[in-house]
């Protein structure tokens, strides 16, 4: 049974992943009437402000102590200041069977370098972490990165940067 829940998220990160990346991520459901919108009592009081505000964060990520925020109608949220390359990440979900992220080179508007593979983190049983935790054991090198964060069956899309 885990098995068959892990192939299926890595398939859904996979194609999620190729559609982000030949910028399709509309098709998929990033687009702004997209039913993907966390319900406020879903949220956190303290992720109000951000998480459940845009279908690019149905649900709060915070990344090195800071809280992503989606901006406009943009298909991203965003952490502003750089992290370091062990920075803890905080999916803000209630008990996560798994949380799977997709882990992508990108540019600062979120559009993912072609041909890239993706980084694959993930959590068992637990909303946190840290970006170090990758299933291949390499730290994630210094640059500009678009992230997909999969709990349940939300999607948030966070751009950040390691310093």
């Amino acid at each position: 049974m885990k098995l068959k829940m892990l192939m299926a998220a890595v398939t859904m990160l996979t194609v999620t992943g190729a559609y982000a990346q030949f910028g399709l991520g509309d098709v998929v459901g990033f687009a702004k009437d997209s039913k993907n919108v966390a319900k406020k009592e879903d949220v956190k009081k303290d992720d109000a402000k951000t998480a459940g505000a845009s279908p690019a964060l149905p649900f709060g990520v915070k990344l090195g102590g800071q809280q992503a925020a989606a901006k406009g109608d943009a298909s991203f949220a965003t952490v502003e200041q750089a992290v370091a390359d062990n920075a803890e990440l905080e999916a803000t979900v209630e008990n996560p069977e798994m949380v799977i992220i997709n882990v992508f080179p990108s540019d600062d508007n979120g559009k993912v370098k072609e041909g890239v593979t993706a980084i694959i983190i993930m959590f068992q049983k637990s909303n946190k972490g840290t970006i170090a935790q990758t299933i291949d054991k390499k730290k994630i090198p210094a640059g500009t990165y678009l992230m997909n964060i999969v709990a349940g069956d939300k999607t948030s899309r966070v751009v950040f940067k390691i310093k």
